[in-house]
Order: structure tokens, then C-alpha cells, then sequence
């Protein structure tokens, strides 16, 4: 789940890439993936200006979409590894963007695009053990971060190696990383978010929710946490983490916020929408038999797709 200049973007099942259009409604981009496969794409991350989509998933499936000349370029399997990619991680302008891409073996490649060619570097395993990282972050600088399921995060160094930088203790599974420069936020099991200072090296472990915790967006002075039950939490300046109302009960794994509709994704194709920051919103809910229906909604709009 991304934002671009043109709007939302998420993938999906099958190698689906969906939209949202101006008049808010969902579009399919395409529905076959980067080398017209049908694998499935399990994650995505935006250049820095929104102008490219990066998108990753089985059977090595790698490419972008450039949402202003709509066009779709195809990379899979880069360097011969075929394996599925399970996290991305994107940094810098398009045309000059530096790329993360890990799979389930705890292998992570690094990319460098001068104008749309991806360089490939070297393989590395940040973990050492081969557990598996299932998010990537990186800041505006390039910096990148790395999360396992052993309880680990992970920090690119300036010749690209990695360091582990905690977290101690942990005790839970971690499911994202968040980065920008001056603070790194994870989620995690237990509805945990921890926080980390990057000068000051440390992190501080926050009691958020009552649920595992799977996405976390940052936009300005606001935080939204997304999880397990239809779970939203968000965070405002200095306020405290506050519980929002959505109309759904599904586990929500990913969320993008903007200065524009705030939404994020979860199972069964569900998507929630913030169109303002008043939360003054409408309620859309897709029937089994595929008509809609339309209610009155004081949190999000919840529309269910077939992706």
C-alpha cells in the first residue's frame, strides 16, 4: 500500500495492481503481475516524488509501474533469484532511486537505477541465520532498515553491509518498519509499537493496542497504526495513541498516509478509507451479489474488492 502522485496504489493476489481513481472508486492497473505470470505480490514502496511503484512477490516477481507515463517494467528474477520477495524498500527520486528487496531466505539485494535500469549489487544476509524479513524501510537519505521474525532489526552501514541495532528483549514478532531520517518506528505482536532514536541509539517500547500490530505510516506530525480486527490506532502531535472506529472486523496488514485519502488494506480485499482529517466520511460496503450500498460513516469508508 503506497501513495503516489496519482493516488493510493496496492497489490495484491494474482499479481493484481489496483488504483484509486478521482472519483474514488478502484481500477485495476493490471492483473497478471510484472512478467504477466499471475504471481502474487506481496509488497510495494514508492520513490520519493510518487512518479514509480516498486512491487515484489513469488517466484521472483520484481518490477515498477510509472504512474505518469503508465507504463509497466518487469525485473523478475534479477540475478537469478527466483525465490519469493516478502519485503521492499525504496529510496530517492525516480530515475535515480536506490532499492531494498528481501526474500524468504533472509536474503536481501540492494538495486541502484540510474534513469530505469536497475544495477543489482551484492546478495547479503543481515540476520546471519536465514530467518525471514517481512518488511523493509528506508529513509530520505538512503539509510535502510530491516526487521526479522527473530525479534532483530537491522541497519544498512555506508558501504551497504548491515548492523543489528536491537531490539533487546523484544519477546514479540515484529511485522513492520518505518523510517525517516529521525525516527524509526516497528510494529509488532502484543500491539506493541517500539521507537527508536537514532542518534541517541535507543529504543523505547509502546503499548498501543490490545492486538498484534501489521502497518504503520507516518505523514507530518501524524502517526496511524493499523492490525488484527479491523484495528486502527493513530497518534496526533503530542496526543496519546487513540483507538479509531472502522466498519470491518478483518485483519488490516498495510496503511498510507498523505496529505490526501489516508487508506489501508487487509484480508479478503478490504480497504479502508480516511478521505479528511475530520473523518467525516461515507461508508461504502461491497455485496456478495456485487451491487453496493451506501451508509453514513463518522471513521472510514470500507470498500471489499475481488483482488
Amino acid at each position: 500500500m503506497v501513495s503516489t502522485v496519482d493516488g493510493p496504489y496496492a497489490v495484491a493476489d494474482k499479481g493484481v495492481l489496483v488504483r484509486r481513481q478521482d472519483d474514488g472508486d478502484w481500477a485495476v492497473v493490471f492483473d497478471d503481475g510484472p512478467a504477466t505470470r499471475d504471481n502474487t505480490l506481496y509488497a510495494a514502496a514508492a520513490t520519493d516524488d510518487g512518479e514509480r511503484v516498486w512491487f515484489a512477490g513469488s517466484s521472483g516477481a520484481l518490477g515498477y509501474y510509472d504512474v505518469t507515463t503508465n507504463e509497466k517494467h518487469d525485473y523478475t528474477a534479477p540475478k537469478g533469484k527466483t525465490s519469493t520477495w516478502e519485503a521492499i524498500a525504496v529510496s530517492g527520486k525516480a530515475g535515480n532511486e536506490k532499492l531494498l528487496v528481501a526474500n524468504g531466505s533472509g536474503e536481501v539485494l540492494p538495486g541502484y537505477v540510474d534513469g530505469c535500469c536497475p544495477q543489482w549489487g551484492q546478495v547479503s544476509k543481515p540476520t546471519g541465520s536465514g530467518s525471514t524479513i517481512p518488511a523493509l524501510a528506508a529513509s530520505p537519505d538512503g539509510v535502510g532498515y530491516a526487521i526479522d521474525t527473530s525479534g532483530n532489526v537491522f541497519k544498512t552501514t555506508a558501504d551497504d553491509a548491515w548492523e543489528d541495532i536491537g531490539i533487546e528483549n523484544a519477546q514479540v514478532a515484529f511485522t513492520d518498519v518505518y523510517a525517516d531520517g529521525e525516527t524509526v518506528l516497528v510494529t509488532a505482536g502484543s500491539g506493541r509499537v517500539y521507537r527508536y532514536e537514532p542518534n541517541c541509539k535507543n529504543w523505547t517500547p509502546l503499548g498501543v493496542a490490545g492486538v498484534t500490530l501489521n502497518g504503520i505510516d507516518r505523514y507530518q506530525d501524524e502517526l496511524v497504526a493499523v492490525g488484527n480486527s479491523g484495528t486502527v490506532y493513530r497518534k496526533k502531535g503530542n496526543q496519546k495513541w487513540t483507538k479509531r472506529p472502522t466498519p470491518t472486523s478483518a485483519d488490516l496488514n498495510s496503511v498510507t498516509i498523505s496529505d490526501g485519502i489516508d487508506v489501508t488494506v487487509g484480508k479478503s480485499g478490504t480497504i479502508l478509507e480516511r478521505g479528511d482529517r475530520d473523518d467525516q466520511n461515507k461508508k461504502t460496503g461491497s455485496q456478495q451479489d456485487g451491487s453496493t450500498s451506501d451508509s453514513t460513516s463518522d471513521s472510514t469508508s470500507d470498500s471489499t474488492t475481488s483482488s
